[in-house]
């Protein structure tokens, strides 16, 4: 089928274009592959009394007075009209439109589908006014230029045009061992659903093909290092003679890890491992073994943090055990700087290395480089490592990773790895006493924090936005809550956000880890980096904003000494959902047990999509609502792959995404 551009579909000129093309829609058939990000159920209307905070809904309403709009501040309007239900009396409200003045006439009768606001009254923000229940409407990812309604009419204007000739891209020996969806059928129920179980079934056929093509990569892509070689280390005593550098007795579990990686590195085939622990089980000093082990074979290793704090953290710890052999590479150095590094690394003389992302970019070049190790695996997808496998001597890759995935999630998404799991804390860790905090105690919380605070002890409160946002309405900013706690509470207190330079981050980090400031505010830039043992409070506003595995990195930001240590989760959510995630982490500090309720509760899709970003090629596989399609997919491919038919339409397609991902990094 001849690729039609997407000036084609109609409504679409060249400036509108440009827009598409920030998305990277440049065809009618890159129109048709984009999926919405989400679908707002508009089926059936409900009474105001029965809506959510929060909650997305439709209410079928007769509106009762003329509309008003008048300025606020900044020079922007809120319009509003005086509405009912027939039971409760509301307000429709709208921000910046000031046209909506004209639409709501009064004694009209129609839907009002908008976000409802109970805090204050009932009110409906921003609705839409339909004569109609509009159904299910898809949501799609937005840049300047482009609506919901713009998106939409594409979406059906691509579908219209290629309606009958839609390609089929599995073959049907599959289509019907899996009882899947016709690719065309599924296209035009992901943009256009008439129920929520078409839909279902069309979210299950999609999130099969990209798992299906995504397994069949990474299983190219671990034979093509067990067939390419590597670096054969001489691990003979290396693990007794490390331990007796280490200040403490290393865990059982971390001990077993360790001896996955010697028996790795001892092989003469690239290793690829995955250590997988909860926050704070000591995954760095298996790291440390690693690269132990590689400098006294006289190789060096680097290690790379996601974040610059984490980096500089990694760097002091280097530096303990390794002196002057270690070195820290990083955005922002001067050229001179950068040149004398360049040069030790190039030399030989820096063994133990670490940095951002920026160690593995092409214009850095590491004498001897024999191992790699990345912190932090769903910031490093699957082009990193395969750069990684592709560079120089094939050096062995080490992957660590404090978000704990179910396994079986694991065995799918990191198909290309071997997998170690520190499963234990070490000993003396108390439990963080974790509790929910209604609204009504938040005062009373933040005095007991103060005497907290005044008899020595370190507390971190995070918030989902750096400043406060019209579109997020009611969630709190740290610029906001700084502004707060500044006035109300007699300690020092500093504001940190991933807007602020890499310099001012580092040295307000600095200043808590020393104990000169007491309170940082802070958005998730804190979620990894800040390992500070006399941090014993974590205060989460707006906690119904986080996903459950980023609420409990957040937790493992504290208890990470022998006192004891607290985490106060603060939300005005009504909805029983976020109640009942809340509570799961209240009652458990295990994070593979709050993975696994996670993966319950939110599906693999979900989870996938707050950790690959896309990145991956994992779209449509987002969507999954449960294991299903991901275990079809799994059993398919492992079938491909067992017929070894090279000729075969799919392999042949993940071959060519797999030599996509293993191309030289600096052409990235």
């Amino acid at each position: 089928m001849a690729v039609a551009p997407i000036t084609s579909i109609k409504g679409i000129g060249p400036r509108r274009a440009e827009a598409f093309g920030r998305l990277g829609l440049f065809s009618v058939e890159d129109m048709l592959s984009f999926m919405p990000r989400g679908y707002i159920d508009y089926t059936k209307s409900v009474l105001m009394c029965e809506a959510e905070q929060g909650m997305l809904c439709a209410v079928k309403v007769t509106i009762t007075g003329e509309a008003k709009t008048v300025r606020i501040r900044g020079g922007l309007t809120i319009t509003t009209a005086a509405a009912t239900d027939g039971l409760n009396k509301l307000q429709l409200c709208w921000y910046n439109q000031p046209y909506m003045a004209s639409k709501p006439e009064a004694g009209r009768k129609c839907y009002a589908c908008g976000r409802a606001d109970k805090r204050r009254g009932m009110k409906l923000m921003n609705p839409q006014l339909c004569d109609e229940l509009p159904g299910i409407v898809p949501q799609y990812p937005l840049v300047s230029g482009l609506t919901q309604k713009i998106m939409r009419e594409a979406a059906a204007g691509a579908l219209g045009m290629y309606k009958g000739r839609i390609e089929e891209t599995l073959p049907e020996s599959i289509m019907a061992e899996y009882s899947l969806m016709p690719r065309g059928d599924a296209l035009l129920a992901m943009h256009m659903p008439q129920s929520f179980e078409q839909l279902e079934r069309a979210k299950e056929r999609m999130a099969f093909e990209d798992m299906l093509l995504y397994a069949l990569m990474l299983s190219i892509l671990r034979h093509r290092r067990e067939q390419g070689g590597g670096i054969a280390f001489n691990m003979n005593g290396k693990l007794e003679s490390f331990k007796k550098l280490l200040p403490f007795e290393p865990t059982a579990a971390q001990f077993r890890a360790m001896r996955n990686i010697s028996s790795d590195m001892a092989k003469n085939v690239q290793m690829n491992r995955l250590v997988q622990g909860d926050v704070g089980s000591g995954k760095t000093a298996c790291a440390l073994f690693a690269i132990y082990a590689a400098i006294e074979n006289g190789y060096s290793a680097a290690l790379m943090a996601p974040t610059e704090i984490l980096a500089d953290q990694h760097y002091r710890t280097l530096k303990n055990m390794f002196g002057s052999r270690a070195i820290l590479l990083k955005g922002g150095m001067k050229k001179k700087e950068r040149e004398e590094i360049a040069a030790r690394l190039m030399g030989g003389e820096a063994l133990a290395i670490t940095g951002t992302h920026a160690i593995i970019s092409g214009g850095v070049e590491i004498a001897n480089l024999g191992l790699v190790i990345a912190d932090e695996q769903h910031r490093f997808g699957v082009r990193q490592r395969a750069a990684i496998s592709a560079k120089g001597s094939a050096p062995d890759t080490l992957i660590m990773s404090a978000t704990p995935i179910p396994r079986t999630l694991s065995l799918l998404m990191y198909g290309d790895l071997e997998l170690s799991v520190i499963d234990e804390l070490p000993p003396g860790r108390k439990p963080i006493k974790t509790r929910i905090v209604p609204q009504e105690k938040r005062d009373d919380m933040y005095r007991f924090i103060e005497n907290e605070l005044k008899d020595g002890a370190q507390c971190y409160a995070v918030c989902p936005l750096v400043e406060e946002s019209e579109a997020m309405e009611g969630v709190l900013s740290a610029a906001a809550l700084y502004k707060e706690l500044s006035k109300k509470l007699d300690v020092s207190i500093e504001l940190m956000h991933g807007r602020l330079s890499a310099a001012e981050k580092q040295a307000r980090a600095a200043r808590f880890a020393s104990g000169e400031t007491k309170l940082l505010v802070s958005t998730t830039v804190v979620e990894v980096g800040v390992d500070v043992p006399n941090a014993t409070i974590m205060v989460i506003e707006n906690a119904d904003r986080f996903g459950l595995a980023q609420l409990h990195q957040l937790r493992g930001r504290v208890g990470r000494g022998s006192k004891e240590s607290y985490c106060f989760l603060l939300s005005e959510s009504d909805s029983k959902t976020a109640k009942e995630r809340l509570s799961i982490l209240c009652g458990t500090t295990d994070g593979f047990k709050i993975a696994e309720r996670d993966l319950e509760m939110r599906g693999p899709g979900e989870l996938i999509g707050a950790r690959q970003h896309g990145e991956d090629g994992l779209s449509a596989a987002m969507f999954a609502s449960n294991m299903k399609a991901f275990n079809m997919a799994k059993d398919a491919a492992d079938k491909l792959i067992a017929k070894g038919d090279m000729s075969d339409p799919l392999i042949k397609k993940a071959v060519i995404t797999a030599d996509e991902k293993t191309k030289n990094i600096a052409q990235n």
